[in-house]
């Protein structure tokens, strides 16, 4: 057989078209094969070097990064772009990221001071002959504890005329080598700006490293592997064999096998992208069956109509099913049983005359339909042994105009969530809305169903008020309008102590939020500075500062430098200048950020993608200025009473820290990448005091001097004396004295105080609700300093800046 083989080197890509449409000897015009260099064209797309190339048939196409960063500056090689194929056209990228994992991630860094995230060109080939193109990548992967890094090959095999990417990765650890325990290795799928769900049995956006899903010894759920990013008109699904672990948020999720690599070993990885040209996923299933006729499926068809009797066209018809997942010490700090919920398996669109038809596997489901402006069908079952027809009928949704007050009848910003309903597909809207900055009304369609809806109102809910709750039954075309007041519990601008979320993404990347969204999901929340934080884009930068002058708060202009091997907030960026490079040192990073006047943070330290955990690998991680940051952050997934906890771990680091005298200080961020999610802006956040008018100059420079605190729900406020970040001098022998005030709208349940890494004081409290004056005094014999740990009645904490305490002899 006649084969082109192309090497991505220095001289390019050897005669390839840089046509879409011309056609290499062998293939038919009317199902082009082919491979683009340089630049793609796919529409958005974002793999821009000369180096780059992008492959296709006549239905699908993809891009490989090889001069380009690909997102996150991850290993090179890997899938910057997907698009739909149209009549030979190049459609818009569907993807922010496709890429094979090694132990989580790819931020390998260097070995031996060599550098392995950056494949050389010529260990990336991309051949071609007349049915198919096989693009492979020549990788290698190291961790400290080996003497030797593990020898990856990851093939993507593309073939006329088909809607997926086959995926093969070998993965061979030396003979003589030590073992890599306990390795998730697998692949993952970043969503574009876009909604995604999955592995079946898996379905919240909650952040969980180490589910077990699949075919987990215990789960065996024989369609948990695989995960989808989906749009109005598109879905693309990784699929992964043997899939038995999960991690994932709303912005990426990923499928692995978990084993360890024994040395002198070889494992193999498969798997398949497929790409559909609707928003739809009911043909991931089908594929299924065309890999393994022998799978007993079944024809589900029928019609979709209204109340009236008319046709509904695109309407979602989703399939539910009983699936299974399980909790894990990974994931969870303990084993737990297996979990059987009923959970959205796949879902199919109506026609112009609201037709639907597909094939599923045999079994028991559950079936409903949801369509925009209308209210979700009851759940049909289905015993599904044999070809069967269903009919839905939707009702008429309603209206809802919800205005909302303080005590003293002055208009605020709000969230609305409500509950008593389906929301499956969020193209359809979902169930979380925000207000209007200008009217603070919030305008919502909401469905009507027969039971009673539970609308859930919010405005700085769990720090400075409780929700409003409001319970209806609303009928269809119904206008439901209330003015709904929430109190202020606690006063904290009053007191000068203001809040911000620094950490937070728009719709760049992986994000899904625009813009405009997330302005008022940040209002809703009742931050006063505002803030956007994108990995390596400020394209959303000027546009934010815009929205936030609109309504008169300060703007907290952030970049997320992305390096594979650890992210770095740099506040205080300016945006009309190029974004720091992800392919600079870590001090390289920091003296560029502070070249523009902007605070340089430590974003998640711990994290698989954290500086501080894959340090040992970083090429200059340890060199002159790599401590020169100004912040660490501390996320909403704190628990200090586990060791292993990534937030227990910052904040420790940044205890040691203290401990060498170095004024690193806190920062939080909720790292929010769907506003609407349960990770939401402000989860977390970061008050600093500020004596006068509260501007971005002045509130950065309160958390330079560390006169802040980060929370989940406690409100903190020390006395002049007892300032976070400042310096008290005492003689020796002689005591100091802190002095704050305590309150916490869920209550008070403890303080602890912490010296040089240790708990020194506990006082315990009856989760009051009240504001309790607090006072702790020692008498220290060296420099040192104190700080606090606050809990609320909900498990929640606020962690303070150290006051710093100088003995002088």
């Amino acid at each position: 057989m006649k084969r082109r083989e192309f090497l991505i080197g220095t001289a390019g890509l050897i005669a390839v078209t840089t046509l879409p449409t011309v056609c290499f000897a062998g293939t038919s015009p009317a199902f082009p094969l082919g491979v683009v260099k340089g630049p793609t064209p796919i529409d958005q797309g974002m793999a821009i070097h000369e180096k780059d190339f992008t492959i296709y048939n006549g239905k699908i196409a993809v891009s490989f990064a090889v001069g380009s960063n690909n997102y996150w500056n991850m290993t090179s090689g890997s899938i910057l772009d997907v698009a739909v194929m149209n009549d030979g056209k190049f459609g818009t990228d569907l993807v922010n990221d496709i890429e094979f994992l090694n132990d989580l991630w790819s931020a390998t860094g260097s070995y031996n001071d060599e550098d392995l995230l950056h494949v050389p060109h010529q260990d990336i080939l991309c051949r071609q002959d007349k049915d198919k193109i096989v693009v492979t990548v020549n990788s290698r992967y190291w961790t400290k504890g080996h003497t030797l890094p593990l020898n990856v090959t990851i093939e993507y095999t593309l073939e006329a005329d088909k809607n997926y990417i086959g995926l093969k990765t070998t993965v061979h650890n030396p003979a003589g080598n030590e073992a890599y325990e306990n390795m998730y290795s697998g692949y993952s799928l970043s969503t574009l700006a876009a909604s995604m769900y999955g592995p079946f049995g898996y379905y919240p956006d909650l952040k969980a490293t180490g589910i077990a899903i699949g075919a987990d010894k215990d789960v065996q759920e024989r369609f948990g592997d695989f995960i989808v990013t989906y749009g109005k008109d598109y879905a693309v699904a990784v699929q992964v064999d043997g899939a038995n672990a999960y991690k994932g948020s709303s912005g990426y999720k990923d499928l692995y096998v978990l084993r360890t690599i024994e040395p002198g070993q070889t494992y193999e990885y498969t798997g398949e992208i497929i790409v559909v040209d609707k928003g739809e996923t009911a043909p991931i299933l089908e594929r299924y069956k065309e890999k393994d006729p022998s799978l007993p499926f079944a024809l589900v068809q029928g019609q979709v109509k209204d109340s009236s009797g008319k046709p509904v066209p695109g309407a979602f018809v989703i399939i539910s099913k009983e699936g299974a997942y399980k909790e894990t010490v990974k994931s969870h700090g303990a084993d737990a049983v297996k979990k059987d919920i009923l959970q959205p398996l796949v879902w199919k669109m109506t026609d112009a005359k609201g037709n639907f038809s597909m094939r599923l596997p045999q079994g028991n489901y559950s079936a409903h339909v949801e369509a925009k402006g209308y209210t979700p069908s009851g759940s049909q079952l289905m015993a599904l042994t044999a070809d069967q027809k269903v009919q839905f009928t939707v009702k008429d949704g309603a209206k809802a105009v919800f205005k909302v007050v303080n005590e003293k009848g002055e208009p605020i910003h709000a969230k609305m969530k409500v509950d008593g309903t389906t929301s499956t597909v969020k193209t359809l809207g979902g169930t979380v809305f925000f207000s209007d900055p200008k009217t603070c009304e919030i305008r919502a369609d909401i469905p009507a169903p027969e039971n009673e809806l539970t609308f859930t109102i919010t405005h700085s809910s769990d720090f400075e008020s409780l929700p409003a709750v409001v319970k209806k039954t609303v009928t269809p075309k119904e206008m439901l309008k209330k003015t709904i007041t929430i109190p202020t519990a606690i006063q904290t601008a009053s007191r000068k102590w203001y809040s911000a979320d620094i950490h937070q993404h728009s719709d760049i990347g992986d994000g899904a939020t625009p813009i405009k969204e997330l302005h008022k999901g940040q209002l809703a929340a009742g931050l006063v500075c505002l803030a956007v934080s994108d990995h390596d884009s400020v394209g959303n930068n000027a546009e934010m500062e815009k929205l936030a002058k609109s309504t008169g708060n300060p703007f907290l202009s952030s970049l997320e430098v992305s390096p594979g091997w650890g992210h770095w907030g740099i506040l205080g960026v300016d945006y009309k200048q190029k974004p720091i490079s992800p392919n600079l040192t870590p001090a390289e990073i920091i003296r560029a950020g502070h070249a523009m006047g902007a605070l340089v943070v430590m974003n998640h330290p711990y994290t698989d993608y954290g500086f501080l955990h894959n340090r040992d690998g970083v090429k200059d991680g340890y060199a002159p200025g790599s401590d020169d940051f100004d912040l660490l952050e501390i996320q909403s997934t704190i628990d200090l009473t586990d060791p292993k906890n990534m937030d227990k771990r910052a904040l420790d680091a940044a205890m040691d820290y203290w401990n060498k005298g170095k004024k690193i200080y806190l920062s939080s961020g909720s790292d929010q990448h769907d506003v609407t999610s349960i990770l939401y802006p402000g989860i977390i956040r970061t008050y600093a005091y500020v004596d006068g008018k509260v501007s971005t100059k002045s509130y950065m420079a309160a958390l330079k001097a560390g006169n802040s605190y980060v929370t989940m729900g406690p409100v903190i406020t020390p006395a002049a004396d007892s300032m976070f970040g400042s310096t008290r001098s005492v003689k020796p022998g002689e005591a100091v004295t802190l002095r704050t005030e305590l309150q916490a709208v869920h209550g008070l349940k403890s303080i602890e105080v912490y010296s040089e890494g240790k708990p020194v004081s506990k006082k315990e409290f009856n989760d009051t609700k009240d504001a309790v004056a607090y006072t702790f005094e020692a008498t220290p014999e060296k420099d040192t300093w104190y700080n606090f740990v606050v809990m609320d009645g909900k498990g929640r904490y606020a962690v303070t800046n150290p006051v710093w305490v100088e003995v002088k002899k």
